[in-house]
């Protein structure tokens, strides 16, 4: 293997996980070769690279957050980066893969049931379509490929329980989102969390939690 997969498994052994979830990781990896081709879910050059330019990428924030028995939603999640990598760190997590576009919904079901991971379920619906049901639902709302626009940020807000967290993976920029929260609500918290890797750069995490009093504020 790669010195990409090796910093995977080092980061693993790192924080205490499991080696036996590589085989998981594994799986992944040859069902998204498997498919990619035909489905277009990754750029060929990422998909040479998944260990680091997925898979790591996906889970670096771990080191700073525990997902372990919390209610998720991975918004716009394409091939299910970052929320399948942390679903199979935390099996004990409630993870709900937001997608609309039906082809890669279609495959984000198949690799669920070929990792065997339970607690999960493929919402193939637009955010702003999601119901009542999932008002104050979830602990963390996770944004890696998505540009969000105002009518997101505040639909991701009734999803959030009070406290709720969303999790926005930047690159180097990341100033932008951060004057359109403040514009959206002068008092939501926000802290940014930087990482930086081989092979990755640098990644910024924007980490933004709803205020208790949010509806009042806008």
């Amino acid at each position: 293997m790669d010195k990409n997969f090796n910093e995977f498994c080092n980061f693993l052994f790192k924080n205490k996980f499991s080696a036996n979830l590589i085989k998981s990781f594994k799986i992944y990896q040859s069902v998204l070769a498997e498919k990619n081709q035909k489905l277009n879910l990754v750029s060929k050059n990422s998909l040479d690279r998944i260990w680091s330019a997925h898979f790591l990428d996906s889970i670096l924030i771990c080191e700073e957050i525990d997902f372990s028995n919390k209610t998720v939603l991975d918004f716009g999640t394409g091939a299910g980066f970052p929320g399948i990598p942390l679903k199979i760190l935390y099996p004990s997590m409630q993870i709900f893969l937001l997608e609309s576009v039906g082809k890669r919904a279609l495959f984000l079901r198949y690799l669920l049931e070929k990792l065997d991971l339970q607690k999960s379920e493929v919402l193939n619906i637009r955010l702003e379509n999601l119901g009542y049901q999932f008002i104050n639902f979830f602990d963390f709302v996770l944004v890696r490929a998505i540009k969000m626009k105002i009518i997101y940020y505040k639909k991701c807000f009734q999803l959030l329980k009070n406290n709720g967290i969303i999790i926005l993976y930047k690159g180097k920029e990341f100033q932008d989102e951060v004057v359109k929260l403040k514009h959206l609500n002068p008092d939501i918290d926000i802290r940014i969390i930087k990482k930086r890797y081989p092979d990755i750069g640098m990644r910024n995490y924007v980490i933004v939690q709803k205020v208790t009093n949010y509806r009042e504020k806008i």
